[in-house]
């Protein structure tokens, strides 16, 4: 029996504790906003201490703290995962308590279920594991707080400012065990303000200039920006258009199909005038696009200001601009997450692209080749009734636990 075989046949034996510590962690409502996490980070300190480990506790800003535990030099694999969660919403609307943390019908119940604090319990003890056998050597542990809104304080404090570092990373984000995802479009947000000349109403609109409309007229033009193709890297394309079918797929919308090789946009928020009967002289907007691996953040927003100029101008500022990002579909921690799978699964995961946004985006911007993996019931994450069905946590665990010793042994 190979050393891979041993360690996921240990974590196996370890399905009650897995599910315990999930359950654990559930009740732990670390809801963000508004984002201090220091209960659930203590927590997971004592259970670690339990285990012989000193986590370090990193703490930027009060109440956002991230764990670190390294074996050896920590250098060779990143093992990430957050304990922040969304809040439940409104409560009425669950069939249960969101922080409950019940096991009914083989599925773990609640806030963070699958987001992903039940893949967190499955990698912690993947990781438990292999270190006890000796099959951890190069491995960090890092627990964050806030990848639920934007990973300032965390993995991108960590890899940033602390310099944590390694050949690889794996998340263990619920991608759904039958998709690894291996790269995530690029973020652009924006504010642009219209200016306009204000006047009586009942003289609109031969006087008067509306900002109202003239924002609308740019939203309009900046929506049109979703029908421009770009052209992924080539290693990418194959991956980059299956990605899209996928999603087309499961969410029956035919123009998906093209998502991977398109701008997303959406208009998120919107305020102007000054009374019903007043033309309204000023109007402020929010725009975020999305930017698919082949196009920049600075290509786009110098689309972005051509546009408005032809819509006669206005103000614009970049609230957020971050490069798309992905991982190579010939690295290693590819290559061996996907034989892992397919060891405990029976087949191989497809590899994905994700329209959204994940911390994979800061460890992949320090040079840190990053593949997301992990068990969840996508029509329940971020919504009502969230749960987790444990066989794919004890079987993600068991994934963990053989790419943990792999790489580790690649030394």
């Amino acid at each position: 029996m190979s050393r891979a075989d041993e360690v996921a046949a240990e974590v196996a034996r370890h399905r009650d504790d897995i599910v315990r510590l999930a359950s654990e962690l559930i009740r732990i409502p670390s809801v963000n906003p508004p984002g201090d996490v220091s209960e659930a980070m203590g927590f997971l300190r004592d259970f670690l201490r339990g285990w012989g480990f000193e986590p370090e506790w990193i703490e930027p800003v009060k109440g956002r703290v991230s764990l670190l535990v390294r074996v050896g030099s920590g250098d060779r694999l990143i093992l990430n995962g957050h304990v922040d969660v969304v809040p439940p919403g409104d409560r009425g609307r669950w069939s249960f308590d969101p922080f409950s943390g019940e096991v009914v019908g083989g599925y773990l119940l609640g806030r963070g279920a699958s987001d992903m604090k039940g893949p967190l319990a499955a990698m912690i003890y993947a990781f438990l594991v292999c270190a006890s056998r000796g099959a951890a050597d190069g491995v960090t542990l890092m627990i964050v707080p806030d990848e639920e809104t934007g990973g300032e304080h965390g993995t991108k404090h960590l890899v940033g400012r602390v310099g944590v570092r390694a050949r690889y990373c794996l998340i263990a984000e619920p991608s759904t065990l039958q998709m690894a995802n291996i790269g995530e479009k690029g973020i652009l947000w924006l504010r642009i303000a219209v200016e306009g000349k204000p006047a009586h109403a009942s003289l609109s609109p031969y006087i008067g200039e509306n900002a109202i409309e003239r924002a609308a007229r740019i939203i309009s033009a900046l929506y049109r920006l979703s029908e421009v193709d770009f052209e992924p890297p080539r290693e990418l394309r194959e991956v980059a258009d299956r990605s899209g079918e996928v999603l087309a797929s499961m969410l029956g919308r035919e123009g998906l199909r093209r998502i991977f090789r398109r701008l997303s946009c959406n208009v998120g928020t919107i305020s102007g005038g000054v009374k019903v009967n007043v033309v309204a002289p000023a109007c402020t907007f929010e725009f975020d696009i999305r930017i698919p691996p082949g196009a920049r953040v600075d290509d786009v927003t110098a689309m972005v200001r051509r546009v408005v100029e032809e819509e006669g101008g206005a103000s614009i500022e970049v609230l957020a601009g971050e490069e798309p990002s992905y991982t190579s579909p010939h690295s290693p921690v590819v290559a061996e997450l996907l034989r892992a799978a397919e060891e405990e699964l029976g087949r191989r995961p497809e590899l994905t692209l994700i329209a959204g946004a994940t911390d994979g985006r800061h460890t992949r911007a320090a040079g840190i080749d990053t593949v997301i993996y992990g068990p969840g019931e996508w029509e329940t994450i971020h919504s009502y009734d969230e749960k987790v069905s444990i066989s794919d946590l004890v079987a993600a665990a068991k994934v963990y636990a053989r790419l943990i010793a792999r790489l580790s042994a690649a030394g």
